[in-house]
Order: C-alpha cells, then structure tokens, then sequence
C-alpha cells in the first residue's frame, strides 16, 4: 500500500481556542489554586492555634494586653465594673469553665463597642454601657463576644494572620510580588471567614438569651438601633458586605429574627432593667 502523507497546514499548531480565552483560564487556575492554597494553609494555622492549651493562651493574652491595651484608660473597679463583671460570668457556658477566667475591662471610650482577645480579656466601652438600654441587649453583646471566646475564634484568626504574614514575608524575600487581583481574592476569602465568625457568634448569644429570659425579646435593640443610623444603599449593600468582616446589621437582624422563628422562641417579653435604671 502506498503512503500518501497529509498535507502540512499553517494552523496545526494553533488552538481553535481564542488565546485571550486561554489566558482567562490561566488566569483563572491561578486565581482559583492560590486562594485554595492559602484557605488551606489558613485552615490548618487555625486549627493549630485553636488547640492551645489554658496556660499558652494564659501568657499568650498577657503578651497581647501588655503591647496592645495596657496603655489604654481601661476601668476595672466601680459599681457599672462589678455589675458587668457579674454579668460575663452568670453568661459563661459549662466549656468555658476549662478555658482561662475572664478578665473584663471597662475601656474609656464613648463609641458602644465590646471584644475579646486571647486569654478571656473582654473589653466592654463606656460608650455601651452608656446606651444599653435594658440587660438584654447589653447580656447579647457579651454573649456575642463570650461565644467568639467559646469557637476560639480569636485564636483562629490569629492563626489564619500568622499564615498569610508568613506567606507575604517569604514571597517578599524571593522577590516574588503577588499581583493585585490574587492578594484582593485572598482578601475577599479571608472577610467571608471573619462573617461567618459572626454569625455563629450572633446565633450563640440568642440561644443564651432564650436560655437565660425565656425569651429573645430586647435581646437585638442595641443592634436595632444601630442599623437605624446605617445608610441604606439599597443593592449596593450586598457589596458593601463582601468589604466587610460583619455582616450587615440589617442582615444579622433578619437573620436572627428568621432563627428564632425556626425553633419556636417566644420574641415578646419584659425587658431586665439595669441596676441604674
């Protein structure tokens, strides 16, 4: 049989794919495996730190308030002080008996605001007490703040930081700059992590709230209040939300509101005066 070759054409080694196709599917897998890369090595940074032991998270939040909120005007004396004081340890769960004891600092700032750091030191601003109106709502902000410290989710993100500065500080020293769209997706994926946090924290402080009054009533209107001077942008607060570690107030209200429907809580009830009411 004779062998007849093919004719050789100008196009076989050219793909029917447009290249600016091409690139977009490169560009795409590169996205896609950088923040799969780092949402992995963000996992296990966190796991790792959440399973610190009492005494390690014990010096490890000295270390942080020693650095970080020493030098602050921090209160912790005072009849608003016992009272909140009391407060944090009637709301701790049976788990965070095995944790570090709380150490709850009044912070002199007039903004309403609360947080928790590693070692059980809870910071509750002047501010917030100052506008709490009834025990319920000032009772589900350190429930909020007391379930980060359950979900140990302070010492999560710390370890996801630890991650991601360690990945920044060995690009930078081989001289690999990470171009802006990768560092921006990696961005967006770290703030979904810091919502959810939220989230599972907001749902832990209403079940408290319901364990604790028989009822979610009152439990929200700090929150209420809040989104009453929040700028309502319509569609453009979907957007604003990915730029942000809380989820909108609106949301987190719906969404609360929407679970105490699910389970069958009752939402009327007497509000809990404040001793200084």
């Amino acid at each position: 049989m004779k062998y007849t070759p093919r004719e050789i054409v100008d196009e076989v080694n050219v793909t029917p794919v447009h290249p600016l196709v091409n690139f977009g599917y490169l560009i795409g897998t590169v996205v896609l495996a950088a923040v799969a890369l780092y949402v992995g090595l963000g996992v296990a940074g966190a796991q790792i730190a959440a399973r610190m032991g009492p005494q390690a998270e014990s010096k490890l939040g000295e270390v942080i308030f020693e650095n970080v909120f020493s030098a602050m005007p921090l209160t912790t004396e005072g009849p608003d002080y016992e009272y909140l004081a009391t407060l944090a340890e009637s709301l701790k769960s049976d788990a965070l008996e095995q944790r570090p004891e709380l150490k709850l600092h009044i912070l002199a700032e007039p903004l309403p605001n609360a947080m928790v750091s590693a070692g059980g030191y809870v910071y509750v601003t002047q501010g917030l007490l100052d506008d709490a109106q009834s025990e319920n709502e000032l009772a589900f902000v350190l429930a909020h703040e007391l379930g980060h410290y359950e979900h140990r989710d302070n010492l999560r993100s710390l370890g996801r930081s630890l991650v991601f500065l360690s990945l920044n500080t060995a690009f930078a020293a081989s001289g690999v700059q990470l171009p802006p769209f990768l560092t921006g997706s990696i961005g967006l994926a770290d703030l979904h992590y810091s919502r959810e946090q939220e989230q599972r924290a907001d749902v832990y402080a209403l079940e408290i709230m319901h364990d604790r009054y028989g009822h979610v009533d009152h439990a929200l209107d700090f929150f209420e209040r809040l989104n009453e001077e929040e700028l309502d942008l319509g569609a453009a607060n979907q957007f604003l939300e990915w730029q942000s570690t809380h989820p909108l107030t609106e949301s987190r209200i719906e969404h609360l509101e929407e679970l105490a429907a699910q389970r069958g809580w009752a939402v009327e009830g007497a509000p809990t005066a404040l001793p200084n009411q």
